[in-house]
């Protein structure tokens, strides 16, 4: 009876043995944050690489990432890609500006060459190309999917 206790203690305190780690890439001052855990692929771009290359986290340091055939220390990694999903923000984007870009162009060509006259500013197609152009910019710049390790965003390692 008295060995249950024991037990129970034993087990408790041992409970920090048992802690994960895993790698945050975070915003500073901000919310932004994503975590890698371990056992799990991602993608780095090194400083004196053009490229990124995946590798899997097999085990963490205070400031580097041991692989399976490497130790890459967190000064080293330029970039790294992350794993949202963003193919509709990425190529819509574009689109969206080419049409208030084109939009503009239609009525100015319309009003020259096809109606005879001199180009008369109109405000609601002004308004309709300025928006089609800022909605396409804010998803061009919304479906960005790597981020430069430079001032704000940083990597480190997390302990639970």
């Amino acid at each position: 009876m008295k060995k249950i206790p024991v037990f129970l203690l034993a087990l408790i305190l041992s409970t920090p043995i048992l802690a994960q780690n895993f790698l945050v890439l975070e915003k500073m001052g901000t919310k932004k944050r994503y975590e890698y855990h371990l056992h799990e692929q991602i993608e780095l771009q090194l400083k004196t690489d053009d490229y990124f290359s995946r590798v899997t986290l097999l085990s963490l340091a205070d400031s580097s990432i041991i692989t399976e055939n490497q130790v890459i220390d967190f000064s080293s990694i330029y970039a790294v890609r992350l794993n949202k999903s963003t193919g509709f923000l990425k190529y819509s984007g574009p689109i969206l500006m080419l049409a208030g870009a084109t939009l503009l162009a239609i009525d100015v060509v319309n009003q020259t060459a096809v109606q005879g006259g001199e180009y008369q500013s109109s405000t609601g197609i002004y308004i309709a190309s300025a928006s089609l152009m800022g909605v396409g910019a804010a998803f061009t710049f919304a479906g960005r999917d790597k981020v430069k390790l430079k001032k704000w965003w940083r990597l480190r390692t997390v302990d639970i």
